[in-house]
């Protein structure tokens, strides 16, 4: 019980971290450029004359701490979920293929884009409203920080989309970190209170079907109106959009042409194609020799843990000297793939030294490993045993 407390315990402190500087980032990113370093170069796009009153952002900042842990809370059932098989989060691309990865990250955003919506609704439902949701709102004059600045019940709401979601839809990790980082930047750009979604010359939104600042800015002004979060096809259905919405988003949106857009998108379609292929490079399995070719160790699917590698010494130069670990036990007994590597704890057994860290594929036929155990930390290279072949049947 303790053991499991402890694993717990160690994923939760992972996720809170990760979710903390997506936070930070996202949220205080937008705000230093958007609301710092280009406000007077944005000041015409600023939808509000007055800005937040003095202690509004502390506050904001307090709450989405408190928002952070929450989410990191459903974050840490999303972790062990996949490892007891009860969500699928795969490893491979090809396992699904290209067009389900896209089309599992354009699912998990409209999705939450209806689940939003309807929450959203149900918290101003005037008893809901007072226990759920009126904090976000004595924000009057939002700001990028805003964005998380929830009660806690809100929080909880919001969280709960995602476990629920991956019940029913296989995800890749990058999948996931489209839909967290999508969600964190258009939130805070919602937020921002600068309009930066260009208009056509008639000064309607160039991308109509997508909610702009000042959709959600007349949220926080007129409370009964524009309840979407990234598309406002759910406001034009249920008659709950601002009457007059592109008349004030009119008066402060850029003018931008549609080559503008066309270039955004083809960027976006480059970086997503750039993921796929980053994504597939991470496939941990096979023979890898240590420095030195001291060691070799095997990285196959783990058999009781869903969706984590381990790691198992086959082969020693010398297995006199590995003192802490017989030839075909499990030096790593669970690597799970999370932000981009492969983490998780490995045994030296040589030292007895165990190291926490990660594993990040450098090349086809080469691992880096990075791992501390307390103060001490290494990184080794260790290389694929089918190059290493490769190498000797070419030396003459």
């Amino acid at each position: 019980m303790t053991l499991l407390l402890n694993e717990i315990l160690a994923v939760y402190a992972e996720v809170f971290g990760a979710d903390l500087l997506r936070y930070l980032i996202g949220a205080g990113g937008v705000y230093l450029v958007i609301n710092v370093a280009l406000a007077r170069h944005l000041s015409r796009q600023k939808i509000r004359t007055s800005g937040p009153p003095k202690g509004q952002i502390k506050r904001e900042l307090i709450a989405s701490f408190r928002t952070v842990m929450i989410f990191a809370a459903t974050g840490t059932c999303i972790a062990f979920g996949a490892r007891s098989g009860c969500m699928e989060i795969y490893q491979d691309v090809a396992t699904y293929g290209v067009a389900y990865f896209l089309l599992s990250a354009a699912a998990l955003i409209l999705l939450h884009d209806a689940w939003f919506y309807w929450s959203h609704r149900a918290l101003h439902y005037p008893p809901i409203f007072r226990r759920f949701h009126r904090l976000h709102h004595r924000s009057h004059s939002p700001t990028p920080f805003t964005s998380y600045s929830f009660d806690i019940g809100e929080a909880v709401v919001n969280a709960v989309y995602l476990p629920l979601a991956l019940l029913v839809i296989p995800a890749h990790p990058i999948v996931l970190f489209i839909f967290v980082t999508h969600m964190m930047l258009r939130n805070a750009l919602g937020h921002c209170g600068v309009e930066v979604f260009p208009a056509r010359r008639d000064g309607r939104p160039l991308l109509g079907w997508m909610t702009t600042v000042t959709h959600h800015d007349l949220h926080h002004a007129h409370a009964g109106y524009n309840h979407g979060l990234y598309f406002a096809w759910w406001d034009k259905w249920m008659g709950t959009e601002h009457p007059q919405y592109f008349e004030n988003y009119a008066r402060v949106a850029p003018r931008l042409g549609v080559k503008t857009v066309r270039g955004t998108a083809l960027v976006a379609l480059i970086a997503i194609v750039c993921l796929v292929g980053r994504a597939q490079a991470f496939d941990l399995n096979g023979h890898y020799a240590t420095p030195g070719l001291g060691a070799i160790v095997k990285f196959e699917p783990c058999a009781d843990r869903h969706n984590t590698v381990c790691a198992r010494l086959v082969w020693a130069w010398d297995p006199s000297q590995m003192a802490h670990a017989k030839i075909g036990q499990l030096i790593a007994p669970a690597l799970a793939y999370q932000d981009g590597a492969w983490r998780g704890r490995m045994l030296n057994p040589e030292s007895g030294w165990t190291f926490k860290g990660t594993i990040h594929a450098t090349a086809s036929d080469r691992l880096n490993l990075r791992g501390c155990a307390g103060p001490i930390c290494v990184n080794q290279t260790w290389r694929s045993t089918k190059a290493l072949r490769r190498i000797l049947s070419q030396t003459p």
